[in-house]
């Protein structure tokens, strides 16, 4: 019985390494996605900022 319930130990082990494994991968590639969707957003504004720079309307 003893053994029985180390063997179930380390299969509840190896399963719960392997779901983290994938939840700790699938978090770092949506924040790797949520990086670089948000440089090319900035790189966007960016862009549009130095093109439309020429055409500010004066106060008066």
């Amino acid at each position: 019985m003893n053994l029985l319930k180390v063997a179930g130990v380390v299969i509840v082990g190896i399963i719960l390494f392997i779901v983290l494994g994938h939840v700790v991968s699938f978090v770092l590639s949506a924040i790797t996605a949520i990086f670089f969707i948000a440089l090319v957003a900035g790189g966007g504004y960016v862009a549009y900022k130095l093109v439309g720079g020429g055409r500010r309307r004066q106060i008066r």
